[in-house]
């Protein structure tokens, strides 16, 4: 497949506005993505490097390729850093944008195929993964993409360390590490060494991931358990209609880590009352929603990574009268749910 049908395909993603058109404009980039790295002389997507982080998990190269199938979230993270790209030529046309893409896996999806709708000469991008083998099948598909005359550097390096060139200035930072809840995978570790690396102008993509917290029946919340479900996960599934919200619990976004919340790798919630009737809701859920950029969002359940959680049965806490949570990223992030008498 030539740069002419890549830039057709990457095009139609950007121009889709509705489930059919997301599915159909993903399925043909992913199978793109398949037919370009079948080589396995040039491309080792393989299920065995998974790397344990102190801060998360970083994905096999197998199942950092695999995210391009989750069509909804593919498509609304393209189409908005499409429109995040394109606000900062609008804003600073006489400057050449500076993308730094953390955690970009094997196929580098978020960013690749779109540098086919701009000009080499008013973008520049530094792409890091940890895996040595996303790094050599992402320059290898720069060459296959028809990118090799791009200011593209491709980078083995831990994105939750890693730092800035001196003097080089971040525009647009992309980074989407995550699984549902903000569990396992380091996104908010990442965030918070890079986003204070910004600057006031940076766009920092997503935007913002919301977190809050509801009373709710889990197994009756939905949830997309395969690619086959999209359809279902975005049209049909309804959140549990008894579900009692309790609000937000925090926002990530670029100004959080910036403003002096790095100091502690963890997050405490405020505290919660525990219902005396929870018949009709006796689970305590996590729910994930995503702003991408400029409106352009991702709802709970219309990714994997925007999954409800279950962090708790109410039942089993009957004698207690409250509770709290804390979100540690310290290492493996995960939610610990602490019970107050």
């Amino acid at each position: 497949m030539n740069r002419p049908e890549l830039k057709s395909i990457v095009l139609s993603i950007v121009n889709s506005d509705s489930l059919s058109e997301y599915i159909a404009s993903v399925t043909a980039l992913s199978r793109y993505y398949k037919q370009a790295t079948a080589n396995p002389d040039f491309f080792n997507i393989t299920n065995d490097n998974e790397a344990a982080l102190k801060g998360g998990n970083a994905l096999s190269t197998y199942h950092a390729a695999a995210c391009t199938d989750d069509h909804v979230r593919t498509a609304v993270f393209i189409k908005g850093i499409y429109q995040a790209i394109t606000s900062l030529c609008r804003d600073f046309p006489q400057k050449r944008i500076n993308i730094l893409y953390a955690g970009c896996g094997p196929y580098a999806t978020l960013l690749l195929p779109l540098l086919t709708l701009f000009n080499k000469d008013n973008v520049e991008a530094v792409l890091l993964d940890i895996n040595a083998s996303s790094v050599q099948s992402v320059n290898n598909l720069i060459a296959i993409m028809g990118l090799g005359n791009y200011r593209l550097t491709v980078i083995e390096a831990n994105a939750i360390t890693y730092t800035k060139p001196e003097g080089w200035e971040i525009d647009l930072l992309i980074c989407e590490t995550m699984h549902y809840a903000l569990t396992s995978e380091p996104q908010v570790a990442i965030t918070r060494n890079l986003s204070t690396q910004l600057l006031s102008h940076s766009i920092m993509v997503p935007q913002e991931i919301n977190i809050s917290l509801g009373y709710s029946f889990f197994s009756k919340e939905p949830f997309l358990k395969s690619a086959n479900d999209t359809l279902e996960g975005r049209t049909e599934m309804q959140p549990y209609q008894l579900r009692g919200p309790l609000g937000r619990i925090f926002s990530i976004n670029k100004e959080l880590f910036r403003n002096g919340a790095g100091n502690s790798a963890a997050i405490e919630s405020a505290t919660y009352p525990l219902p005396d009737d929870y018949g009709n809701c006796p689970d305590i859920c996590i729910y994930t929603e995503l702003v991408i950029f400029d409106g352009i969002e991702l709802k709970t359940a219309e990714s994997y990574i925007t999954n409800p959680y279950c962090i708790a049965a109410i039942p089993n806490f009957a004698a207690h009268r409250a509770f709290r949570l804390v979100y540690d990223y310290s290492e493996t992030p995960r939610w610990e749910f602490i019970p107050i008498a």
